[in-house]
This record gives structure tokens, C-alpha cells and sequence, in this order.
């Protein structure tokens, strides 16, 4: 069975890339963001959701209890799970029956707080550039961002919001030109595929990792 996508395997760029990928801020800039009548509320956003992550990650006494439960929180609050999830199962996502859709959204929601609660950890003292140039592309918004890195080059991301209910909500980022909602797709599909397109092998390869066996 072709396993899905681990921290343990991935060079510190990726492990970042990883973390964009569904919208875990890691750190923001030591400036307050400016206060100015004609700012884009997706640029504030992101930098909200960029406070809430800081703060999460300085404190090193949490439980790992605890960290799933501020990852759970960020995730629930500034991601669109069901958008995202369903873009991630691509074909897939048609075939599902009533009680597939509701155990797919579960895992989804568990296999992203247990990996990226891992990741949280990982933190070295990254920080987030958030530049106020957001654009509107169709029915979403592009913000611009840079990843400073203490011992590497910065690294260029771009963040994808929509509007759900009245707020924004994140769909997408893009890491040097790499689509992270494409690569989980891509990661997710390979399992199925690989197992005779077999849905129930994806739930079973999810749960394996939310369990943390190998």
C-alpha cells in the first residue's frame, strides 16, 4: 500500500511547504501589521491566522494532547475543510455514498491535525512576510507572502482565500509555484490507484497515520 504524505521523510524546505499547504502560518514579522483604511481584508487574514499560530508555537510546555487541539482549532476555524478535502479526493470525491462523505471528512479533519501537530514542533524561527498586494483571481484572493528562513533563502508562498458565510476562509498555497492542495491530491489518488481504486484503501492508509503505526 503506497503511504501518504509523512513529516518524517521531508528536508526542512518541504516540512515548511507542508505546513503553508493548508494554511499553518509559521511565524509573522517582529512589525505590527499596518493600520490602513484601504487594506485588504485577506492580507489581514493572513496575518491573523499567522498571531494565533505564533502563539501556539511558543509555548513549549503544551502536552501533544493539547497541540492537536490548537492545530484542530486553527485547521476547523481559518481552513475550508470540506472545499479542500473534496479538491484533494478529486474523481474520487463523485463515487462516495452518504456514509463515505461523513467518514471521509472525519479522517480528513484527524489526518491534518495529527500531521501537521507534529510539525508545529519543527518550528525554528521562521517568519512571515505578508505583503499588502492582494489580487482577485475569479472568486478568490492571492496573497502574497515570503517565508524568511534563519539558515536558507527565503522562500516564496502564495496564499488562496475565499469568502464562505461572510469570511474568509483558506483554500490553497503555493510554495515556489507548487500547488500543496494539487500535491496532496496527487498523493491521495496514488493510493487508491495502487490499491485497485479502492476508496476504503485511502480510509484504511489514513488511519494508519492518525494512529501513528507505520
Amino acid at each position: 500500500m503506497s503511504t501518504l504524505l509523512s513529516p518524517k521523510p521531508f528536508s526542512r524546505r518541504n516540512v515548511l511547504a507542508i505546513f503553508a499547504s493548508f494554511g499553518l502560518v509559521l511565524a509573522l514579522t517582529a512589525l505590527p501589521a499596518p493600520a490602513a483604511p484601504a487594506a485588504v481584508p485577506a492580507d489581514q487574514f493572513i496575518r491573523e491566522v499567522g498571531t494565533e499560530t505564533l502563539q501556539a508555537l511558543g509555548d513549549r510546555s503544551l502536552t501533544a494532547e493539547k497541540r492537536e487541539a490548537l492545530v484542530r482549532d486553527l485547521l476547523t476555524t481559518h481552513l475550508d475543510l470540506e472545499a479542500v478535502g473534496r479538491f484533494c479526493l478529486g474523481r474520487y470525491s463523485r463515487g462516495l455514498n452518504d456514509a463515505q462523505k461523513q467518514e471521509y471528512a472525519k479522517l480528513f479533519e484527524d489526518y491534518l491535525v495529527k500531521v501537521y501537530a507534529q510539525l508545529l514542533s519543527q518550528y525554528n524561527g521562521e517568519t512571515l512576510d505578508v505583503r499588502d498586494n492582494a489580487r482577485a483571481v475569479g472568486n478568490e484572493t492571492i496573497v502574497d507572502s515570503q517565508i524568511n528562513r534563519p539558515n536558507g533563502p527565503p522562500i516564496r508562498v502564495e496564499w488562496k482565500t475565499h469568502e464562505k458565510d461572510g469570511k474568509p476562509l483558506l483554500t490553497d498555497v503555493v510554495v515556489e509555484g507548487v500547488s500543496m492542495a494539487f500535491t496532496q491530491r496527487q498523493q491521495f489518488e496514488s493510493v487508491i490507484q495502487n490499491n485497485g481504486g479502492k476508496i476504503d484503501a485511502l480510509f484504511a492508509a489514513m488511519k494508519k497515520q492518525i494512529s501513528g503505526r507505520r
